[in-house]
């Protein structure tokens, strides 16, 4: 037997396996980030999958432990009344463990800031819309009308020229797979039937799926290690004749550093190719900050499209992004015919056929009761948080922010200390905490229901360091620690790709 093969022994792959079980403190992201070439041949040997299935039938019960059982029993026979479905709902929802509004986690939920009337406005809105479908825009003028109005203020939130066109999608991720999508297009029209994306490794996984999805390869190029940015250099050094689109981000999410727009759009430009912005999560925040950021959207003559999640920092209900195109021409490759169905004629903006009217409904909604001075001062609140925790992490010994956020996103790692048993260490304290993990640091998407508890984070934090520098030792195979101390083990990202396919197939699966 091979070196290879006795390394990968089953019992050898069950306890790399074990490493996987990152994935029950929200990191998805491992996805596209854990490894930037898979070895499919080592995920494909013998045992490799028994083993893994063996191994998600222990996590499951760990990230299940106390949640709401899916009931069995299938239709009521009997329909059960208002009153008696108002009951329901609440005991469902006492099994969800994060609690938004009370500022300890952060990522899933976007709280609006409480001095606003957010929530009402997006149940009135939605209350009133949620049953109607966008998907003949013709059918229900109000949701052309309201998604129109969307497209237009975020249009002008983000410098769009005259003659810029937009679709509202049902999130970042249908956004980015259309931007994708007009790539693609755009490249065979131009004599190039499959096309490259060049991106750094830390743009969104959505990227990865649209590839996936629409047989275009994505080109993955290592970051600058002491700024977290894009390596334009490497970048440009890494486009081929088949390249038709460069990708930055404003910013990327795993650390909240604005990649180089500038450069990478002028590069762009200089090289007839597209350049994609994804700003899905800080395009309701980058346009409001003051001081002002560096230009990252169409005042930069090279960028030409934007992703913006409304969803997000919008404070709008969920279901809401905006893809906005530099020329209609583009926005046109977006869209998807048939008229030869038997069905009658077919034409649908955007991936999916049928559109909620709440999501639409609810945006056009909530960016109008907030305003401009509504979100200037959301982002003015977000910023002394983020401020207040950046200035505080710079008196705790042994970690430090990485790179140099331009917004409410920080990520917080140590040259000296696991980072890991550090956030194991801060959440045991009993105080809420639901921290999540990048692959090398602990990441903060900070909210307006963090306003205040800086003073507690810091102080946590502090005992947390102070505690695992007494002892490394002691904490370094403990928890999420030793989780991910065995992932950088992991000879195979491929390996941990099909263990996450066999959790999420699990976490559905019912009785």
């Amino acid at each position: 037997m091979s070196d290879e093969l006795t390394y990968l022994s089953t019992s050898r792959i069950i306890e790399r396996a074990l490493a996987t079980a990152a994935v029950v403190y929200g990191t998805y992201r491992l996805v596209s980030g854990a490894r930037d070439r898979l070895d499919s041949a080592l995920a494909s040997l013998p045992g490799v999958d028994a083993a893994l299935e063996s191994e998600v039938d222990s996590v499951i019960k760990d990230v299940l432990s106390g949640a709401v059982p899916a009931r069995a029993d299938g239709l009521p026979t009997v329909g059960r009344s208002a009153d008696e479905m108002d009951r329901e709902l609440e005991e469902v929802a006492r099994g969800d463990k994060i609690k938004p509004e009370q500022g300890k986690s952060f990522a899933y939920v976007y709280t609006p800031p409480t001095t606003t009337d957010v929530d009402r406005v997006t149940e009135a809105a939605v209350s009133r819309f949620g049953k109607l479908n966008a998907l003949n825009p013709t059918a229900f003028p109000s949701l052309r009308a309201m998604e129109i109005e969307v497209v237009q203020m975020i249009g002008s939130m983000l410098h769009a020229p005259e003659g810029a066109q937009g679709t509202m999608s049902s999130g970042g991720t249908e956004s980015i797979i259309l931007a994708v999508k007009v790539a693609r297009e755009y490249a065979r029209e131009r004599g190039i039937d499959r096309p490259s994306v060049v991106l750094p490794r830390t743009a969104h996984p959505a990227f990865a799926k649209a590839g996936h999805l629409l047989n275009v390869e994505m080109i993955y190029v290592q970051e600058r290690a002491e700024t977290r940015t894009a390596d334009v250099g490497a970048m440009l050094a890494a486009i081929r004749r088949d390249t038709i689109m460069i990708v930055g981000s404003a910013p990327q999410y795993p650390h909240g550093v604005l990649d180089p727009i500038a450069e990478l759009a002028a590069a762009a430009a200089e090289r007839n190719l597209l350049c994609h912005v994804d700003s899905c999560i800080g395009g309701f925040v980058l346009p409001f900050l003051d001081p002002p950021c560096e230009p990252f959207d169409f005042r930069l003559p090279g960028v030409t499209s934007i992703s913006i999640d409304a969803h997000k920092y919008g404070y709008t209900a969920k279901g809401a992004s905006v893809v906005m195109y530099r020329s209609g021409a583009l926005r046109r490759l977006q869209y998807f015919s048939q008229s030869t169905w038997p069905g009658g004629l077919f034409v649908s903006p955007s991936i999916l056929g049928s559109r909620a009217g709440g999501p639409i409904a609810g945006c056009w909604a909530v960016m109008r009761h907030l305003g401009l001075n509504g979100y200037r001062e959301a982002v003015a609140g977000l910023m002394d948080t983020a401020q207040q925790i950046r200035e505080a992490v710079k008196d705790v010994e042994h970690v430090h922010i990485i790179g140099d956020p331009v917004m409410s996103i920080l990520s917080i790692g140590s040259d000296t200390l696991n980072i890991f048993s550090v956030a194991d260490r801060m959440e045991a304290r009993g105080n809420g905490w639901k921290l999540e993990r990048n692959l090398d640091s602990i990441h903060m998407t900070l909210m307006p229901s963090h306003s205040g508890t800086a003073g507690l984070f810091v102080e946590d934090l502090k005992a947390a360091v102070a505690e695992v520098a007494a002892d490394p030792a002691r904490y370094a195979n403990e928890g999420s620690a030793g989780m991910y101390g065995s992932l950088a083990k992991i000879p195979s990202s491929a390996i941990v790709d099909k263990f996450l396919i066999a959790f999420m197939d699990r976490v559905y699966q019912h009785d």
